[in-house]
């Protein structure tokens, strides 16, 4: 027995509080959009959010997900969640789907035909345990990440927008691993060669930081994996990146925040034939800027989940909730310390969580 995406559609219309969420609820079917589109299953769930469910029948291709993105273009003053139900779905398109805050599910076939046959016959359906076999990694058990995202940034007394002065480039040489390694580079970013930087000419990311306001997740660097770009697949367009940095000698309980923005864009590097990495880009135009005269501490909105302790350890990110970026910009929004232009910059995005 072959299923149609339509019979597909009457098992989860029917046991969508079992297949997909318990907190959800049914809206509509078939639901039309104003540019003649149609979403399989629209919900509500818990939060009073609408939930776009689009299901496949078969393996889901890259040609399905344009028609994913275009809900989200639709709905984009609503937030929506938009779900992806399908029985495979390439590991390729899911950390695309990551990236830009799509859920997705996959289900066992067999056991959809099997419900369809007892909503056709009217039997009594399976227990709860049962039906929870069906998808092998249930929403309820996935850990939400809410993609916003905290960027560590070498510090740089030009304002992260040139290369660092002698003195702090000295220090950087001895203390970072980067500026070690591209310290012995026949140009390295004291050269003369860099007395001049641009957002297309530059030593490291850090000497561009505000010029760009773009980020990666950092390169490994050692025997195994060496120079090997890192991941970074929670963090989603639209939300939040926090550029962080701490002055030379300070504790690291001192770290500050000297920009906010919205990522807007994802691309890939292009480094002659190096592993390509992923730059995120955010909005120059509605960023948030501190000056030298104030700029928020980073541990007074983020804490680790394993220790209460203020360090940061390894790596270049940390993830960072909605609730944290929240009580950031509601901080700043308040904050006499701040210009009028960074004020309404701050509740401008505010308004992406409200």
């Amino acid at each position: 027995m072959k299923l149609t995406e339509k019979q597909i559609e009457d098992v989860f219309e029917i046991y969508y509080k079992e297949l997909l969420s318990s907190d959800f609820e049914l809206v509509e079917r078939q639901f039309v959009f104003k540019n003649k589109r149609r979403a399989d299953l629209i919900f509500i769930d818990k939060d009073k959010r609408k939930v776009i469910v689009e299901l496949k029948r078969g393996a889901v291709t890259r040609e399905d997900i344009g028609q994913l993105f275009e809900y989200r273009g639709i709905l984009d003053n609503e937030n929506p969640r938009i779900i992806l139900v399908a029985p495979i779905i390439p590991s390729t398109i899911k950390k695309s789907f990551e990236h830009f805050g799509i859920e997705y599910l996959e289900f066992k076939i067999k056991e959809i035909q099997e419900l369809y046959r007892s909503i056709q016959n009217k039997t009594i359906t399976k227990t709860k345990v049962e039906i929870k076999e069906i998808i092998s990694d249930p929403l309820s058990e996935k850990r939400v990440v809410d993609g916003n995202v905290a960027f560590k940034v070498t510090y740089n007394d030009n304002n992260w927008s040139a290369v660092c002065s002698p003195n702090i480039a000295d220090f950087n040489f001895q203390n970072r691993t980067w500026c070690g390694i591209q310290q012995e580079f026949n140009d390295n970013c004291q050269s003369d060669k860099f007395k001049e930087v641009t957002d297309d000419f530059y030593p490291c990311m850090d000497s561009v930081a505000l010029k760009k306001l773009t980020f990666y997740a950092g390169h490994f660097h050692g025997k195994t994996h060496n120079n090997e770009p890192k991941r970074a697949l929670n963090i989603k367009i639209g939300k939040l990146a926090l550029f962080t940095s701490k002055e030379p000698g300070t504790p690291e309980n001192e770290r500050f925040i000297f920009a906010i923005g919205q990522i807007n864009n994802i691309s890939l590097s292009d480094d002659y034939g190096e592993t390509p990495y992923e730059l995120f880009h955010c909005d120059k135009e509605t960023a948030v800027i501190f000056n030298s005269n104030f700029r928020p501490k980073f541990w007074n909105y983020y804490q680790n989940t394993n220790t209460n302790k203020e360090k940061w350890n390894t790596g270049l990110i940390r993830y960072i909730s909605d609730s944290q970026v929240m009580n950031l910009l509601n901080d700043l929004k308040q904050d006499k310390r701040l210009t009028k232009k960074q004020k309404i910059k701050a509740e401008k995005l505010i308004e992406i969580y409200d």
